[in-house]
């Protein structure tokens, strides 16, 4: 397998660092997209290119994709509850995205690679679906060759449990029995940076343990050496939280609509990850405590 020249989004985050470190390590040629000076300085040891760009802004772009035979985007907006940004998911993931795409086509790319997010039927009601299905259509009408990796909960969406169980209470939605298999950052990562030639149009990816919400829970109450205290909150507390909030701050309006539904709801995806959650909480809890 010959090395390729990719454009590679979200360099910064979880997954993106990894992506980035993998890519590195097969001898990709890697231009990355970095919003500040800061940014840029994480990941120019490993990048061959760093351009300063802010992807929601079309006209920062420019000439980033020339030369570029694939782009792989884990660009997307945080989904931390404790996040500043106001701005709705589609804001910023599907016109972001869509601005890489149309640089994408207007300089020649031929192939497309998106992080996405584990859904099923019914789930495109919630804003923070619809914006990964709707960038999903646009790829996939784009042209280009293209793939999608959808993960289930990906472990670093889950570290705020951590601090809820130092606090010593913790919360889940609805009865706490609905399943998932969350997948860790690097098997996700290892996904993607398979994915740079070709590969199947979708991915649906999972992790190796199916937990209910309230094992989840409880795993990190057991990692802080914390007496579990769970309470169950109705769903429709969420919802008319995330009712509330619509206006004042669109981006935690769409989480707590999204966490409504997905924590009430049996996500479990292909098992495609090796890692577990236990050693990965344990993990945040060590630095955490410094």
């Amino acid at each position: 397998m010959s090395a390729s020249r990719v454009l590679l989004a979200g360099a910064t985050g979880a997954i993106g660092q990894e992506v980035l470190r993998l890519l590195h390590a097969k001898n990709h040629f890697i231009r990355t997209l970095s919003r500040s000076k800061q940014n840029a300085a994480k990941v120019q040891s490993l990048a061959s290119e760093v351009v300063l760009a802010d992807a929601t802004d079309a006209s920062t772009i420019g000439d980033a994709m020339a030369n570029i035979d694939v782009v792989i985007s884990c660009l997307g907006a945080n989904v931390s509850l404790s996040m500043r940004e106001r701005r709705s998911f589609r804001a910023v993931d599907v016109v972001a995205n869509s601005n890489l795409l149309d640089a994408a086509k207007r300089a020649g790319v031929k192939r497309f690679v998106y992080l996405s997010a584990h859904g099923g039927p019914g789930w495109d009601h919630t804003r923070y679906m619809r914006a990964h299905i709707e960038m999903e259509e646009r790829i996939r009408s784009s042209g280009l060759s293209f793939s999608f990796v959808q993960p289930t909960g990906v472990f670093t969406a889950l570290v705020d449990l951590i601090a809820m169980a130092r606090m010593g209470m913790g919360s889940v939605a609805g009865d706490g029995r609905a399943k998932t298999n969350p997948i860790h950052p690097i098997d996700v990562a290892e996904i993607l940076a398979d994915l740079v030639d070709e590969g199947p149009e979708a991915v649906d990816a999972g992790g190796p343990e199916t937990m209910t919400r309230e094992d989840i829970m409880r795993v990190a109450f057991d990692v802080v050496g914390k007496t579990p205290r769970v309470f169950h909150v109705p769903p429709f507390v969420f919802r008319m939280s995330s009712a509330m909030m619509r206006l004042l701050h669109p981006r935690l309006s769409d989480m707590l609509e999204f966490v409504a539904f997905v924590t009430t709801t049996d996500a479990v995806a292909a098992v495609r990850g090796k890692r577990t959650l236990r050693p990965f909480f344990e993990e945040i809890a060590k630095k955490a405590a410094g």
